[in-house]
This record gives structure tokens, C-alpha cells and sequence, in this order.
């Protein structure tokens, strides 16, 4: 379960922003009983003016996640930061998340320079009070507390100023530090919103669909959506010899390219991976007005149908694992009811037992309103503001003197709450007459 997330010099993050998922009333260590569900949130929603850095907030995120899952194999350490002064390039950039496993809090951080790594910490508060699991502040340069156990020495002695520890420990197999990389990666993703993300999606769709209890899930959820479509089928088809020597020839060539910071078989996996995926073929029945049922191929089905699979399917599997779900413009391609009844699903204590979380980012600004089923409350709504130095800000709603007769969305299109696009109908007019 996340705790909260700070970020610090990450392309428009310039200072240390923090989004938190504990409720605002809570302030202690840990609970008094131990159990952190009653006092943590589930939903966290984005809101903000076109380019104010909600994406970057949620790519910073995935970033953590990403160095922790592949930096064991970095020859360099890749770098995003606030490139608009004179400074921040030469500056750090710096991640912390708090989280719990199995409801003991634990918080692990780094810093990385142009140099690489240049400090981690891992702490855990067993019974509220903070105890150091390792702290590095130099490339081979770690004090490790007497309660980690393990072959921290030799583990330390092989790791390069490019590589985060825990991810160098999970590598040589550590089996606590394993466990708790496998936690801060495995229970968490990221489905980032752009075209070139349309692909992966459909892959991504096809390898889930494999599964025949995952198939039966994704037909109710169709369903559900309304979109006409009855039943979902798997088959295989055959790809001529010509054209797997031709896929096994690019895919190689691609290998001696791609970028150092991720393998090409994290990124996609290996070439017989690759034309297994192409061998599938998903197939969408749709009924008629005739009691006839018609096959369209997935490639030929709408954005809305694979964007609501693509994201309900894995927001699914995080409410199963507890796990973290975060979304870049969770309203694109899908009508706002669907976004509702999945913030619904997350929220309500019926069917998500396990403490997941959604984190979105979206401009539907009628989600801060009563639509029925899913309407957020106070403590889920966030905002983003560029400053006058292109530096992103981070602030809740409870920042506010909210009342319960405030009606948010028509208070935050009026500017109440700031994040709102600064519109200059001269400036549009002048663009217009450009060129007459």
C-alpha cells in the first residue's frame, strides 16, 4: 500500500513535490492498531491545465519503479531534470516512497546525479519507530543496519555508481531486500496515455486473454460497458517461414541498438515472444439487430473498447493483489461513466479488500462532481500549477476551506482552487489573423 510518494528535480518538478495517500487527519508513525487501511485513501485524481505536469508526476513514479527493476543492468544512469534554469541540470534528482508490507511501514529513496546513485536509504518501522536496513551515500559507500541479514559486503563490493542496491541485491538473489524490490515493482503500473501506447495495449490484451478465467472477466466487463460485444474468442494462425526469418532479422538488428538502460527483453521480451503474440488472433463478436453475430479482429475494434479493457483489466488484478494503479488521462477514448464505476470499484470496501489504489490523471472535471456511482470525495482531488518558472506544483483539496454545499467542479472551473488554464481570447485572436 503507498504511503506517499515525493519527487524532486523530474522534468517539470523542480522542488520537492509529495502527493499523499494517508488521510489528512492522520499524522503518526503508524496507527495505533497497526492496520493502515483505515487511514489511507484509495483514490488519488490528478486535475490541472494542459502541460502543468500531471503526467510528469506519474512518470516520476513509474520512473522509481523502472530503476529499481532494471538498474542492476545499467551502464549509465538515466536523467530527466528541470531543464528551465540555470542550475537544476547539475543538480540531483531525488525519489522516496512510503509504503507498507503486510502493514508495517517501510520508506526507500535515492538520490542520482550526473555521476550516477549518489545516495539510497531503505528504513522500516516495525513498531513505529525508524530502523536503518542500509544507507548508502556513496557508490560503494553502504551502512547496513544489524537487523538486515544477508551477504550485504560482497553484494555492495559488485555494484557500479549506476545501480540502485536493492536493485543489485535483488539480482544476487537477497532474499529480504528481494522481497521488498519484488513489493515496490511487481505492485505497481503504470498505463501512460499516447498513441504509440495503442500497440502495447492490444499486446498486452492479447497475452492476458490467453487465460480462460481472465477472458470470461474481460466479457463481463464488455458487457458491462455496453458496447454490443457478446463473447471474446482466442485462435492462432500461421506466419509464413519467409516472414519469420524477416521478424527474427529486424528484431536482431533492433538488439544492437536499443538503449542500454533497459534490455531489449525487458522492453518486449524475446523474439519467440514476439511471434508467439503475432500468432494470436482475438476476436470480438458483436450481435445485430438479426440475432447474427459478427467477428471483428481486436485490431479493428475501437479505441474506447481496447482502452476500457486495457485499463479494467489490470485495475482488476490490482484490486486482487492490492496493488497500485496509476493512469495518465483516465478519460480518453472513455465515456465518464466507466471512469466512475472504476473509481467506484476502488472505493468501495465490498470489493476492494485488499487496499488497492488507483491514481489518475484527467481533465473530466465532472468526476469532482455527483455523478452517480464514483464521485470523488475531498481528500481524492489534486491539483497541478506551473509556476512562473515552469516549475510544477503539487497541492490537495484540503488545502481548502471546503463546505458540503460547494459545488468543486463549477468552483474549480472558476478558478477557486487555481490549475486552471489562464485563457487570453486576444492572444486567439491575433492567432487567427496571422497570416491575413
Amino acid at each position: 500500500m503507498l504511503l506517499r510518494f515525493r519527487a524532486t528535480n523530474h522534468r517539470s518538478i523542480r522542488d520537492t513535490i509529495e502527493l499523499s495517500m494517508t488521510t489528512a487527519g492522520f499524522s503518526a508513525s503508524r496507527p495505533a492498531d497497526g492496520d493502515w487501511q483505515p487511514v489511507t485513501n484509495r483514490v488519488a485524481g490528478i486535475f490541472g491545465a494542459n502541460a502543468s505536469g500531471k503526467t510528469n508526476i506519474l512518470d516520476a513514479l513509474d520512473f522509481a519503479r523502472r530503476a529499481l527493476q532494471h538498474s542492476a543492468h545499467w551502464d549509465e544512469f538515466p536523467r530527466s531534470p528541470f531543464l528551465l534554469d540555470k542550475t537544476s541540470k547539475n543538480d540531483p534528482s531525488a525519489y522516496e516512497i512510503d509504503f507498507t508490507i503486510k502493514d508495517i511501514r517501510h520508506t526507500y529513496g535515492f538520490e542520482a546525479g550526473r555521476s550516477g546513485v549518489e545516495s539510497e536509504w531503505l528504513y522500516s518501522y516495525p513498531s513505529g519507530r525508524k530502523r536503518v536496513l542500509f544507507e548508502r551515500g556513496a557508490p560503494n559507500d553502504i551502512d547496513f543496519g544489524r537487523n538486515l541479514k544477508g551477504d550485504n559486503r560482497r553484494i555492495a563490493r559488485v555494484m557500479g555508481s549506476h545501480s540502485l542496491f536493492l536493485s543489485v541485491a535483488t539480482h544476487w538473489k537477497h532474499k529480504e531486500l528481494g522481497r521488498i524490490q519484488h513489493h515496490l515493482t511487481s505492485h505497481f503500473e503504470y498505463v501512460p496515455f499516447s498513441e504509440q501506447q495503442q500497440a502495447g495495449r492490444i499486446r498486452s490484451i492479447r497475452k492476458w486473454i490467453e487465460d480462460d478465467s481472465v477472458r470470461r472477466k474481460a466479457e463481463s466487463l464488455l458487457r458491462f460497458a455496453d458496447l454490443g460485444i457478446l463473447r471474446i474468442s482466442a485462435e492462432s494462425k500461421e506466419i509464413p517461414e519467409g516472414q519469420l526469418d524477416n521478424i527474427r532479422h529486424v528484431y536482431k538488428a533492433l538488439s544492437t541498438i536499443i538503449s542500454s538502460t533497459e534490455s531489449l527483453n525487458s522492453a518486449g521480451g524475446s523474439v519467440d515472444d514476439f511471434i508467439a503474440e503475432q500468432q494470436k488472433e482475438i476476436g470480438f463478436w458483436h450481435s445485430t439487430g438479426d440475432d447474427s453475430e459478427y467477428r471483428l479482429d481486436i485490431s479493428r475494434e475501437s479505441a474506447g473498447t481496447v482502452s476500457w479493457l486495457s485499463l479494467a483489466l489490470p485495475a482488476l488484478r490490482a484490486i486482487e493483489w492490492g496493488g497500485v494503479f496509476a493512469v495518465d488521462e483516465i478519460d480518453a477514448s472513455l465515456h465518464p461513466k466507466l471512469v466512475s464505476a472504476m473509481i467506484e470499484l476502488f472505493k468501495s470496501p465490498e470489493y476492494n479488500q485488499t487496499g488497492a489504489q488507483l491514481i489518475f490523471a484527467s481533465h473530466d472535471t465532472s468526476l469532482m462532481g455527483h455523478l452517480s456511482g464514483g464521485a470523488l470525495e475531498r481528500e481524492d482531488v489534486w491539483f497541478t500549477e506551473k509556476d512562473l518558472n515552469g516549475a510544477t506544483d503539487l497541492y490537495p483539496l484540503t488545502d481548502f476551506s471546503v463546505k458540503s454545499d460547494h459545488n468543486i467542479e463549477r468552483r474549480y472551473l472558476s478558478g477557486r482552487y487555481g490549475s486552471v488554464p489562464q485563457i487570453s481570447w486576444q492572444d486567439f485572436q491575433r492567432a487567427l489573423e496571422v497570416g491575413r
